[in-house]
This record gives C-alpha cells, sequence and structure tokens, in this order.
C-alpha cells in the first residue's frame, strides 16, 4: 500500500500538465491525502494490534477486524494510484498493475472482507450470522 501510495505521490510531482505538477491540483491533492489517510488508519491499527497482543487481551477477531479494514483500505489506494497514473497506471513500467493485483490477491486470500467482517460481528454482537 504504502509502495503504491510513494509511487503516485513521486508521479504527480513529476508529471506535468498545462505546464505545472499535477500534485499542485485539487482533486489530485485530495486523492493523496486519502491514500495517505488509509496508511495512516491501518498502521494505527496494526499497532493496536500488537499493543493488544502484548497486553495478553488479543482474541483472533481483532485480527478479522485488521484484515477486513486494512484489505478494504488497501484496495482504495491502488485503485487511487492507478487513477492518479492515467494511462500509465496499466503500465508495467510504473508498477502501478502488480500493487493492483497484490492487492487483490491479499484482499481474497484466507477471507473475504465480509468473511472478516462476519467474525468481528460475532464478537461484538454475541449473535452469529454464520448460517
Amino acid at each position: 500500500m504504502m509502495g503504491a501510495y510513494e509511487h503516485a505521490l513521486a508521479y504527480t510531482k513529476t508529471r506535468k500538465q498545462f505546464g505545472k505538477p499535477i500534485a499542485s491540483y485539487q482533486l489530485v491533492q485530495d486523492l493523496l491525502v486519502r491514500m495517505l489517510g488509509n496508511i495512516t488508519t491501518c498502521l494505527g491499527l496494526v499497532v493496536r494490534l500488537a499493543q493488544a497482543q502484548d497486553e495478553g487481551v488479543y482474541r483472533h477477531e481483532h485480527s478479522a477486524l485488521a484484515k477486513a479494514t486494512c484489505t478494504y483500505r488497501m484496495r482504495e489506494v491502488v485503485g487511487w494510484a492507478r487513477e492518479l497514473l492515467g494511462g500509465n497506471g496499466i503500465v508495467l513500467d510504473y508498477n502501478i498493475g502488480r500493487f493492483v493485483a497484490d492487492a487483490e490477491a491479499i484482499y481474497s486470500y484466507e477471507g473475504t472482507r465480509e468473511m472478516n467482517s462476519l467474525v468481528t460481528a460475532r464478537a461484538i454482537t454475541g449473535l452469529s450470522a454464520f448460517v
């Protein structure tokens, strides 16, 4: 996720449109901020997960919550990175396509967001939605 952000940030600082870097445009800046927000959210969640483990209060539902949240946010970040690169976002030279493929694999490996959400929801409600 961080790699996709860093690639997009570097690209938007060097890619010029109408004589100035596209990073100077409001909507580009908005996407860069959203990307960084998602990354920061995930880092904070992972730190909290480590703290719970250190404190001896970790439960597997915590990992389900982290995976559901972070993989969803990661898909957003790599999608926005691809968007920011425009047509270059699908060209192998820029690696964004690889980030997209990796994000999709991680999103569905060992349970989708929906399954991890159900695991977390069962823990917080005490009710199972599994049939």
